[in-house]
């Protein structure tokens, strides 16, 4: 292996030379400057030597390799970042043929960002052909032009570039949609997530309950909480200490969750909380502990001041025998919940339907 280091580029490197427009700025900027990494793999020494003298007094970092194989070798041992930007290699190699290396590079989610070249003395529409399907961006015939060379490497390092710019704005793009989507799925004050995010899983929950070996689960637990009294505190303390009061009642609720359960910010003071594959009996235990949570103790308001608080839990468990269409389910719950209200508070309620008494509006 043969190298040439040369000096390093400015901020935006520009292969042609000339000037760049507003826009195609913004794109090159995007990409981290570095001085362009060229890998030069032919198995004839004269032709490698050529090559690195005809991109002498050029910005790249050059590096030649003697075979398909060793360049091929040599690039599992480096981190993605340190791959080279093109690649210049002869056709014919034993070993490893330029279309076998061309494809395997091309096939890996890095190489499709490197440049690809090939040396060739065919002009058979069918060779290049095979080439272009391995992946190759470009051929040159031999003997190799100098001038053609290296306005075919401008060219191609350009477009790289670009093609790098481009990919990175659609990550950041996809980043920042997936950010807003979660956004709108999420409640800004409390960080439980909200309504919307509850009318889009539901549905898909209840698709998958079931019985045993037929469906993901066979029970859905659903909880609708409520604060009790929680007008009061408003009234008494105005509204930030009750945003506060919010806030501090969803961070017990999550350090308390199961890890497959999902919490909700129903409206107001509500909470919904879903919980797969609870038994009647399992999630009666979980509402209950879920109460004790933020029964235990007082919610601190200020540094010398706390206050009481509970919730009223009512709950319903879907299944194979007692199926129900979203908006149903929800309303089965909150009469429990306000069964728990009836009773005193700061308490749970599950319904148990009994098979034959309760006729579930949908057969799901």
């Amino acid at each position: 292996m043969s190298s040439l280091d040369l000096e390093g580029l400015d901020s935006v490197y520009h292969p042609s030379g000339s000037a760049l427009g507003p826009a195609e700025e913004a794109f090159w900027s995007s990409v981290p400057a570095r001085t362009p990494r060229i890998w030069v793999v032919d198995d004839d020494p004269v032709v490698r030597c050529y090559i690195i003298n005809v991109l002498t007094g050029s910005q790249y970092y050059v590096e030649s390799w003697e075979s398909g194989r060793a360049a091929w070798d040599s690039l599992q041992s480096l981190e993605e970042s340190e791959w080279p930007d093109m690649v210049i290699c002869d056709w014919v190699m034993p070993e490893m043929s330029g279309v076998e290396f061309c494809r395997r590079l091309k096939g890996s989610a890095a190489g499709q960002f490197v440049y690809f070249i090939l040396l060739t003395s065919r002009s058979e529409v069918e060779a290049r052909v095979e080439g272009l399907d391995a992946g190759a961006d470009e051929f040159i015939t031999k003997p190799v032009d100098p001038e053609e060379l290296r306005a075919r490497v401008r060219a191609g390092l350009r477009l790289q570039r670009l093609t790098q710019a481009l990919a990175q704005a659609n990550r950041q793009l996809r980043a920042r949609n997936e950010l807003l989507e979660s956004l709108s799925l999420t409640d800004p004050l409390t960080g439980a997530l909200n309504r919307r995010a509850l009318d889009q899983a539901l549905p898909h929950l209840l698709k998958q309950v079931g019985a045993r070996g037929e469906a993901r689960y066979r029970y859905l637990c659903l909880l609708m909480m409520d604060v009790d009294h929680f007008k009061q505190i408003n009234d008494s303390h105005g509204h930030y200490i009750g945003d506060c009061v919010l806030q501090a009642i969803v961070g017990r609720l999550q350090n308390q969750l199961r890890p497959s359960s999902l919490l909700y910010r129903y409206g107001g003071e509500e909470f919904v909380c879903l919980t797969p594959g609870l038994s009647p009996s399992r999630c009666g235990r979980y509402a209950e502990s879920l109460r004790q949570a933020i029964a235990k103790r007082p919610i601190d308001i200020s540094p010398k001041r706390s206050l009481p608080v509970t919730l009223s839990i009512g709950g319903i468990v879907l299944s194979e025998d007692y199926r129900l269409e979203p908006e149903a389910a929800l309303q089965q719950a909150d009469s429990a919940l306000y069964q728990a209200k009836q009773a005193g508070r700061n308490r749970v309620h599950i319904l148990i339907p009994t098979p034959g008494v309760y006729l579930p509006s949908s057969s799901g």
